[in-house]
């Protein structure tokens, strides 16, 4: 009976499977930048070996050679596809130290052994199906996170118009998520980029309003996309990418009543399983990618409580140049006008 699962075995178990789907992301892109893929799929299967073996309890003093994990873990388990490993292990060994680019036939072959390899010995050492394990789970963002799960209730009965809608209110929440400011007093969230422009805000320029303000209504069409398209590059998110998933998934609007739609077009309808799978793996990879910015928001928060006592006038220091100037200083209140 294999040992139950704790939090940690599966959170290594999600970014092995990340590290799988970014391999097949890469494999589908022209040569040589496919080349990568072969990396990311040794990445995945290394760091899935490291994961057998804390599992296991086995003994690992250090690291061990990428072929040595076939005998290490033999005694508790008998690991399959060790020669399809080692070609690719070799053709890693060549892009890395050599410069020599796999073929294309390589690259999915390699893809082919690891669905398998993982498909095969997940159930058999951890209990589970790799596709069961999630990787949402290494998302940050809590409403992010909670409309994925909650896209894939719809992806399961397979009804990817619904679940595609999901997955972009999903990644509005991510950059939602950045661009608010938690407490009110602790200033503007760098990745924020201004007020949200609304299709009611004065004067309005849309439809019948738009005929005299038709210069105002290309400036606010313009302010609208850059804005978001800023939030999103500040974040580290793949504009490319972000492009791609804008186009599958459908437009969501939300309503005064609190509902959500979106025009369930021919277009929309003929969404699939492989539209889906790719869109719900760019959302998540885009949430590991803002992630970076937990820190700064953070640090505006931890800024915000170090300074807000507006009982106390603080100390104001003029800039004298190097070491030895005379500084002067004045005291003002939080409150007094600069």
């Amino acid at each position: 009976m294999a040992p139950t699962l704790n939090a940690d075995v599966v959170q290594r178990l999600a970014y092995v499977r990340f590290l799988y789907r970014e391999g097949i992301e890469q494999s589908r892109q022209p040569a040589p930048l496919r080349s990568r893929a072969i990396t990311s799929f040794h990445d995945a299967v290394e760091n899935y070996l490291g994961t057998v073996t804390q599992h296991l309890g086995i003994d690992v003093n250090k690291a061990p050679d990428f072929i040595q994990y076939w005998a290490l873990i033999k005694p508790d388990f008998e690991l399959p596809k060790k020669d399809s490993m080692k070609r690719l292990n070799d053709a890693r060994v060549a892009l890395k130290h050599n410069g020599t680019f796999p073929s294309e036939h390589q690259i999915e072959q390699a893809r082919q052994t690891l669905d398998d390899f993982f498909t095969t010995v997940t159930p058999k050492v951890f209990g589970v199906d790799f596709d069961s394990i999630d990787m949402v789970d290494l998302l940050t963002q809590p409403d992010t996170a909670r409309l994925v799960r909650e896209a894939q209730t719809h992806a399961d009965i397979g009804d990817y118009s619904m679940a595609m809608a999901g997955l972009a209110l999903a990644f509005d929440a991510l950059l939602d998520h950045y661009a608010r400011r938690d407490r009110p007093m602790a200033g503007e969230s760098p990745f924020k980029f201004g007020e949200s422009v609304y299709i009611m805000d004065e004067p309005r320029v849309d439809g019948r309003n738009a005929r005299g303000n038709t210069r105002l209504k290309k400036l606010s069409e313009f302010a609208v996309i850059t804005q978001r398209a800023m939030r999103a590059i500040s974040l580290g998110i793949d504009y490319t990418s972000l492009a791609r998933f804008r186009v599958l998934a459908p437009t969501v609007s939300a309503y005064a009543n609190g509902s959500k739609r979106f025009v369930n077009l021919p277009s929309v309808q003929a969404l699939t399983a492989d539209d889906y799978d790719w869109a719900r793996h760019f959302v998540i990879e885009s949430g590991l990618r803002a992630s970076r910015a937990d820190e700064i928001r953070g640090i505006q928060e931890r800024i915000f409580a170090q300074d807000w006592n507006p009982q106390e006038p603080y100390e104001q220091r003029s800039w004298t140049g190097p070491v030895g100037g005379t500084p002067e200083t004045e005291e003002v209140s939080v409150f007094d006008e600069v």
